[in-house]
């Protein structure tokens, strides 16, 4: 037996076993089945700002809710398919920019921004919230006081990203809009990154495939 001292750094993959390496079984979804946890888990994400570097970003719970960051009252949707975690979207508003249109959505801890489902419509958010695209940068630069949020409404009941979520400061007097737009290669889809993730815990409930979200506490 060989044993080694030295950390090694790695991914854990917390999708279905649909997308894994030739039908490798995900460590949670495993513990599931073994019967050692709860096929479930949550993540809470910090609010840390633009340049935060080494600091505590939020808590991934495994085995069940995160009580200590998250609100007691969690709503919960179905999957529209076990590979990503994917549900529908029936619309999604920004200033006076409405697209009504049921849509697919995905989460994405490694996005800092909102992704759109087309990719002209980040331009026609952008225009109607005043954000300015700079094509060197590709990014959309915004006052730092814009007061604008984004309402995502699933099965009836809106989620509300405020601008503390949605604006990032860069520099003194430097803000960017968290949104951008992007043709996906699995179609049109919404990719709510860590804005939506900061305003609202999520919830990952494997054994049932459903999603679910909570306020997070997080003043």
């Amino acid at each position: 037996m060989v044993l080694f001292e030295h950390p090694i750094d790695g991914v854990i993959g917390m999708a279905f076993s649909e997308l894994s390496y030739n039908g490798f079984v995900p460590p949670l979804e495993r513990a599931g089945d073994l019967g050692i946890v709860e096929p479930i888990f949550t993540v809470y994400m910090e609010r840390v700002g633009g340049k935060a570097e080494n600091v505590y970003g939020g808590t991934i719970t495994y085995g069940g809710l995160d009580s200590e960051h998250c609100s007691e009252r969690v709503s919960y949707y179905p999957l529209s398919t076990t590979s990503y975690w994917k549900f529908k979207v029936d619309s999604f508003a920004m200033g006076s920019y409405l697209l009504k249109r049921r849509v697919d959505a995905i989460f994405d801890t490694a996005s800092s921004f909102i992704g759109t489902a087309y990719p002209s419509m980040a331009d026609q958010i952008a225009e109607k919230v005043g954000a300015k695209y700079n094509k060197e940068h590709d990014l959309y630069y915004i006052d730092c006081n814009a007061n604008v949020s984004a309402v995502i409404t699933i099965d009836g009941e809106k989620f509300t990203v405020e601008a503390k979520n949605l604006i990032i400061q860069v520099e003194e007097d430097l803000c960017i809009l968290a949104l951008y737009g992007y043709q996906y290669f699995w179609g049109s889809v919404w990719i709510l990154g860590t804005p939506f993730i900061r305003q609202y815990c999520t919830m990952y409930d494997i054994g049932n495939e459903k999603i679910g979200f909570a306020k997070s506490l997080q003043e």
